[in-house]
């Protein structure tokens, strides 16, 4: 799908903001088929809005007054008005642009271990540029699986059953809508070589479908609320309910539960030691971060994965696999 019409908007983020640390997450693992592009100061993706693609470019503007970010609408047919405030809308949703960080600074600022790294990346927001579907793919293939086995996976689903875009001289994917799943059997699926995974992908692709989740519904929900709402959904157990409630909803409190390939780099990262109790990490974050807890790990746990694009991390190659 080429995208040839274009309309820009600007954006005025809520002061501070951080361009690269907000729309790039070296932590996110790296397909060949890209979901988005990145370099300093730009940043590429698709978004789905309802059944309707189109391509987003993001640029940092520099301003001495307030953050500034010019936003390039690529589509296939003009933009309405309308579709342009939709858009708009979503996309200071999914990258909490509008979001108050006042009250974090001023706890991170206490941190004196960690306040450099707070203070190198002030202003970085938590984001996903997938809506709840898309997200709940990525976790699905990240499911017991090393990164590299994960990134095959993905990979290959896209390749059979994605959209691609070409914009701005990009190449960028977009995943799937669920219903484009609903004739395709789960013995096909299986037959990709994603293993159990195909009868959690052919369900949650049935009940998306369908209409049975309403994402900005759960936006309205309390955390509590809506953890309940999404492990009732096929195959989500509680590690893919705090990733959701964590980057789809943007609950910063949700340090509930510890992966154990997590546990192993949170001891690194927080104790120096192999391997520490997840109670202990657990309660040591939340003593000091509060409802701010997954905030701060994020922060700190993004800026290990920026220092690995320059450093050899031994320990962090180990538990990665990539």
């Amino acid at each position: 799908m080429t995208l040839t019409r274009w309309k820009k908007i600007i954006i005025y983020p809520k002061s501070p903001f951080h361009f690269d640390d907000t729309f790039h997450k070296p932590s996110h693992f790296p397909n060949k088929l890209k979901l988005e592009d990145w370099e300093p100061g730009k940043y590429w993706q698709s978004i789905r809005i309802g059944k309707q693609l189109y391509g987003v470019k993001i640029e940092e503007k520099d301003s001495s007054l307030k953050p500034q970010l010019s936003i390039t609408l690529f589509s296939q047919n003009n933009l309405a008005t309308t579709e342009l405030a939709i858009i708009k809308k979503e996309l200071v949703w999914r990258f909490e642009l509008d979001r108050d960080l006042t009250e974090f600074n001023r706890i991170a600022k206490k941190d004196r271990r960690f306040y450099p790294v707070f203070k190198k990346w002030l202003g970085a927001r938590n984001t996903s540029e997938f809506n709840l579907y898309e997200l709940l793919i990525i976790g699905l293939v990240l499911q017991n699986a090393t990164v590299r086995r994960s990134t095959q996976m993905l990979d290959t689903l896209l390749g059979k059953f994605g959209t691609k875009l070409e914009f701005d001289k990009k190449t960028i994917w977009a995943i799937w809508l669920p219903e484009n799943l609903h004739d395709v059997s789960e013995q096909t699926l299986r037959d990709l070589k994603i293993g159990y995974r195909a009868k959690y992908l052919k369900r949650l692709s049935d009940d998306f479908g369908m209409g049975k989740i309403n994402e900005h519904h759960l936006r309205t929900l309390s955390k509590e609320a809506a953890g309940k709402e999404l492990t009732k959904l096929y195959g989500v157990g509680p590690e893919t309910a705090r990733i959701l409630l964590f980057e789809a909803l943007h609950h910063w409190d949700t340090f509930d539960h510890i992966a154990p390939w997590q546990q192993k780099i949170y001891s690194r990262l927080f104790y120096n030691k192999p391997l520490v109790p997840t109670n202990q990490i657990q309660n040591d974050i939340k003593k000091r971060y509060g409802k701010y807890s997954m905030l701060a790990v994020h922060y700190i746990w993004e800026d290990i994965f920026w220092r690995r694009k320059t450093e050899h991390i031994g320990w962090l190659e180990k538990e990665i696999r990539l």
